[in-house]
């Protein structure tokens, strides 16, 4: 199920992408390489440094190498949503040609069965669910520069307990402008509808998930100068949340949890020698909420920065990555809410073993966004792995693990989470395509009713041109 349990989505640490000072790695970097910036007409730009990418460059083009190990970022897309898109490229359809852009139509049906659909600690309920899913993609195909469109509804219809049946829908335009072989900038917007995850933190428990929307953008920009790279990105979110009712019929008043989010930050890597690059990173933040107090009496305005330092690596075609140490703190303009502080750390490698398998650890510590009685912010540290494969030319297997813990402050709660999945696709042909996944999650938690497990069993069918 969709959830808006990460409210403020991180800046990407991005690959090592430090570079050789040679206009063709530049140039694979800029076409292929990193995550697309987002922005917002709001936000404001300050700099922000993506380690360009270099040395995997002719491992990355190899096409020798399956699709999975050519991904800049394999971790991006942990729910599976693009593995169609994953299998080889004789098994990808052709799209339709509109100009100079390929329209890719497709639609998904799936079909799970959740063993805990409310994500209860007590008085567990199951429950089969259908999922249709369709969605349009519009490719540029311009010799320079970049232009994408994604538009996609996902409709959840649950047969025996239909109050939680819902749409999530995302149109999401991206694009690169190439100012230069060595400068390029990227920028998304995302207009979105989604519903509340039954297991998040900050669920209410009412009659229905609770539904929020938002607007959010980016923009990034990045250069290669010598042997520096440099990047700037600034970001900006609108977030609304609906009301929703209890099952007493009272109105769960949601609105105190609207609010404005913006960020930018800056980054700079410098290679010191093949394969190696130092890298100093900063970032702020401001979360400003509609309402001078919630319900409970709280001012949740804040602002807050992140410094890390850390090394970049990129070594053949073997492995790339980051490791980022350093210090955060987010300040409350409320006084009676603590101000979550302590060591930052971000780590993320893409390790290629073989041509035709990715493995991706990562660890992160961060501060988040909560609403919980008491607690200001959610101190949350996690471990996760991604271990990618492709079978064969039309089947890929994926199999993605993490441990969690969640400390929020002031509340004095703290949950560790544990999730586990392995799933697969295989397409049948360009036009159409079978799946299946199976899934466990657990929190354990000082307070009881926090506390859950559910696992989950799907199939999925697509058709695509």
């Amino acid at each position: 199920m969709a959830s808006s349990y990460d409210p403020v989505t991180p800046m990407p640490s991005g690959q090592a992408s430090f570079a050789p000072v040679t206009e063709d790695a530049v140039r694979s970097r800029s076409a292929g390489g990193g995550r697309t910036g987002l922005l917002c007409a709001t936000a404001a730009l300050a700099l922000l440094t993506v380690p360009a990418q270099a040395q995997t460059t002719a491992g990355t083009n190899d096409q020798r190498g399956a699709a999975i190990v050519k991904e800049a970022d394999p971790a991006a897309d942990r729910s599976g949503e693009r593995d169609p898109q994953r299998v080889d490229e004789a098994f990808q359809p052709k799209g339709i040609e509109i100009g100079q852009f390929l329209l890719f139509p497709q639609i998904e049906v799936t079909q799970s069965y959740n063993t805990n659909v409310f994500a209860a600690s007590t008085d567990v309920r199951g429950d089969f669910i259908t999922r249709v899913v369709p969605e349009f993609r519009l490719r540029s195909r311009f010799p320079v520069h970049e232009l994408n469109l994604l538009a996609r509804a996902d409709q959840f219809f649950y047969w025996e307990y239909t109050d939680d049946n819902h749409l999530d829908a995302t149109f999401q335009a991206d694009g690169r402008y190439d100012f230069t072989r060595e400068w390029e900038a990227r920028a998304t917007v995302d207009v979105s509808q989604l519903f509340e995850d039954r297991g998040s933190p900050d669920a209410v428990g009412g009659q229905s998930p609770t539904r929020s929307r938002s607007v959010t953008g980016n923009l990034e920009t990045k250069a290669q100068l010598g042997l520096w790279t440099v990047s700037a990105e600034a970001g900006a979110a609108r977030r609304v949340f609906r009301d929703v009712e209890a099952a007493n019929g009272q109105i769960i008043n949601n609105d105190d949890r609207d609010r404005d989010e913006f960020r930018v930050g800056g980054r700079v890597g410098y290679e010191v020698s093949r394969g190696y690059a130092a890298i100093a990173a900063a970032s702020a933040n401001w979360r400003d909420y509609d309402d001078a107090v919630d319900d409970q009496g709280f001012n949740r305005s804040s602002d807050g920065y992140r410094i890390e330092g850390g090394i970049g690596i990129d070594i053949s075609q073997l492995i790339r990555g980051d490791f980022l140490v350093g210090y955060f703190e987010q300040d409350y303009e409320d006084a009676r809410l603590q101000n979550p502080e302590g060591l930052s750390l971000r780590a993320s490698f893409n390790w290629t073993p073989s041509r035709l398998t990715v493995v991706v650890p990562s660890l992160e510590r961060s501060v988040q966004e909560t609403t919980t009685l008491n607690a200001s912010g959610l101190v949350r540290t996690a471990a996760n792995i991604l271990v990618r494969h492709e079978l064969a030319r039309n089947v890929v297997l994926t199999a993605t693990g993490s441990i969690g813990r969640e400390d929020f402050d002031g509340a004095g709660q703290r949950n560790w989470t544990y999730e586990g999945r392995l799933r697969a696709i295989w397409a049948l042909a360009p036009e159409y395509f079978v799946g299946g996944e199976i899934g466990y999650r657990e929190r354990t938690s000082n307070i009881a009713s926090s506390a859950f497990d559910q696992t989950v069993v799907l199939v999925r069918f697509g058709l695509r041109m």
